[in-house]
């Protein structure tokens, strides 16, 4: 169940996604430690700035803004990962809690209880507990672990809640997706389900926001911040030729901008206030209004299988695409196609 929101509003606040541009850890077939550090030096400097420059309370960086991003077996990127509690995200912790700010990276994640695996996470930190969210991927297809591929070893660990977890923070009940999640309006609706209000979503997108170029990409942001009445801030990698970030309010429209003077940084404020007083208003909840006893539910048994990959992660791409036309072919059986 829910938490409850233990805070109280607060005041209309500054949030700001950085464009940063990291350097690759991985060269020649090997994981540069240093480029690493220099990776999250530069979320700390970026950090600090954006605090100083503009009093963000809220900073997002990019997906793999800490590693780059290559095209290398699973093994470099398990050598690549990082531990939750390990010295890197302390160091992005401290500055959280020296400057009062929540911090959103996204990593590759190694855990002990997945040995030889690695998961892209999104991590939330915060002034006061340190880690306050762990967001797994779990929409969309790569050699990764996904949370489903080992699913009840994933609740064994997590608990039931941590495909899609909500945290409730001083700033308002935070959740997470990564990259194109949002493409699968379930993961939205499972956050807004648990009373998410600010959606932070790293994304590495260059050129287009969608490597298949398909035009409806360009709204998805737009249209779970309506449906879901929550903040989105997506924030992009400093690239040549990639996308701005982008942030959406609770009814969908784009807000704020890139700061003059600053493209790397865009701006907008968060007002929880008006989100939740628009939330109250006669006929304009659609959460509240979800017909769950007549709208059609996915079925664990029809849709995207569970434990198919408990004691591995695939090894090629290929595997993913036949899980995919199989659960496919299940559907259309089941349509009399």
């Amino acid at each position: 169940m829910p938490v409850p929101m233990e805070h109280e509003t607060p005041e209309p606040y500054v949030i700001a996604a950085v464009a940063l541009t990291p350097r690759c850890v991985f060269v020649d077939g090997a994981v540069d430690r240093a480029a690493l550090d220099h990776n999250v030096g530069g979320c700390i400097a970026e950090t600090r700035r954006v605090v100083d420059a503009h009093g963000a309370r809220l900073i997002v960086f990019p997906q793999f803004g800490l590693s780059g991003h290559a095209m290398v077996p699973a093994e470099a990127w398990h050598e690549a990962a990082l531990d939750m509690q390990g010295p890197e995200i302390e160091r992005i912790a401290e500055v959280a809690r020296s400057l009062g700010v929540f911090i959103a990276v996204q990593v590759p994640e190694r855990h002990s209880a997945f040995p030889g695996r690695y998961f892209l996470s999104c991590v939330i930190v915060g002034p006061q507990d340190g880690v306050v969210l762990v967001h797994r991927k779990g929409y969309s297809l790569s050699l990764r672990t996904s949370p489903v591929d080992v699913h009840d070893k994933f609740v064994d660990v997590f608990g039931a809640g941590a495909f899609h977890p909500v945290a409730d923070t001083a700033i308002g009940r935070l959740g997470a997706t990564i990259g194109a999640e949002l493409h699968w309006p379930e993961a939205g609706r499972s956050l807004a389900l648990q009373g998410v209000e600010v959606i932070v979503n790293p994304i590495a997108a260059v050129p287009h926001l969608d490597y298949m170029h398909r035009a409806g990409a360009q709204h998805v942001r737009a249209v779970r911040a309506f449906e879901n009445m929550t903040y989105m801030i997506t924030a992009n990698i400093g690239a040549p030729k990639a996308p701005p970030s982008v942030i959406h309010d609770f009814k969908g429209a784009p807000i704020g901008g890139a700061f003059a003077g600053d493209p790397a940084v865009t701006l907008a404020t968060v007002d929880l206030g008006a989100l939740r007083h628009w939330r109250d208003q006669p006929s304009a909840n659609l959460l509240a209004q979800i017909q769950a006893r007549t709208d059609v539910q996915p079925h664990p048994e029809l849709h995207w299988p569970v434990n198919r990959w408990p004691d591995h992660a695939p090894t090629r791409f290929e595997d993913l695409v036949e899980a995919e036309a199989a659960v496919w072919h299940g559907l259309r059986s089941r349509w009399g196609r």
